[in-house]
């Protein structure tokens, strides 16, 4: 008794440790029991609607980078009795960028597809996925874009201005050209202020708020409502080729081909952009409609 009474107090710190280590490890063990951790997951920009097919797995998936495009798209084909009768929803995307290429086209997750020829052709999406052309935009030029006054091309006007591209590098008039015009210029990144965007609709909000001095983008009539066709300069190559359509034919689904044709057609006499509204159509259709 008298050797417990002697010990107590040397030992009663370590007991109070060794609880509170005790008492730590539960509290972490009960916070390790809650669902792990994960990462958020991408906000997809997207629009559905439903056409009508019972099987609710059958979705046809369309890929463009303009919304109002991919909207009213998506509104035309759920009215179209061939997509009514094979599909139960569309599901239209118009993020941007590299990546969603990658998604759509690279890994086939596309049912429908707006984008550049290469990048098809560098996937070999036509041989591994079955993609075949539908349509393809006209040639473009490449425009620096200013909101009160022409843009000059030297590298002391360029110096210190603020330019709007796009933040994706495969965009040719959004990144690739402006790109190669600095380096043409010997200006580098630090001696401008590069402001990136994911769209060039966004390109055009930037520069109607002022905040960029110039965006490098494609000109379209529709832009003569915020914009001056005075205050616009050319660059690049003169004739960029446009995106072009593609579907994913695993089958030989004739119908959905035609009806796709017709469905982009009818969504180019609707648009008042001139770049959208000019399109040239692949063979592929019977009669009725192939030789537009």
């Amino acid at each position: 008794m008298n050797e417990f009474k002697l010990l107590a107090p040397k030992t009663y710190p370590f007991i109070v440790f060794f609880l509170a280590i005790l008492l730590m490890w539960f509290v972490g063990k009960d916070s390790q029991s809650a669902k792990p951790f994960q990462l958020p997951s991408i906000i997809e920009e997207r629009y559905s609607c439903v056409a009508g097919a019972s099987a609710p797995d059958e979705k046809l998936t369309v890929y463009v980078s303009s919304e109002p495009v991919a909207r009213s798209l998506a509104d035309m084909l759920c009215t179209q009795p061939v997509i009514k009768r094979q599909y139960h929803q569309v599901h239209a995307y118009w993020r941007g960028g590299d990546t969603a290429v990658m998604r759509f086209v690279g890994k086939g997750l596309g049912d429908l597809v707006n984008v550049k020829d290469n990048l098809v052709h560098a996937f070999d999406a036509e041989n591994t996925y079955g993609y075949q052309r539908l349509a393809s935009y006209a040639r473009y030029q490449t425009y620096l874009i200013a909101l009160k006054e022409k843009p000059i091309i030297s590298r002391e006007y360029l110096l210190g201005r603020r330019i709007g591209l796009l933040d994706y590098p495969t965009s040719r008039s959004g990144h690739i050209v402006p790109k190669n015009l600095l380096r043409e210029l010997g200006l580098s990144e630090d001696q401008v202020t590069i402001v990136y965007s994911h769209s060039h609709d966004d390109l055009r909000r930037l520069l109607a708020s002022g905040e960029v001095d110039m965006i490098s983008s494609y000109w379209s009539d529709t832009d003569a409502a915020r914009f001056s066709k005075n205050y616009i300069q050319p660059i690049g190559a003169e004739h960029i080729s446009g995106t072009s359509w593609y579907m994913k034919m695993e089958k030989r689904n004739t119908d959905l081909f035609c009806t796709l044709q017709n469905s982009l057609e009818n969504l180019a006499e609707q648009q008042t952009s001139t770049y959208f509204s000019q399109l040239e159509f692949s063979a592929g259709c019977p009669a009725q409609i192939a030789g537009r």
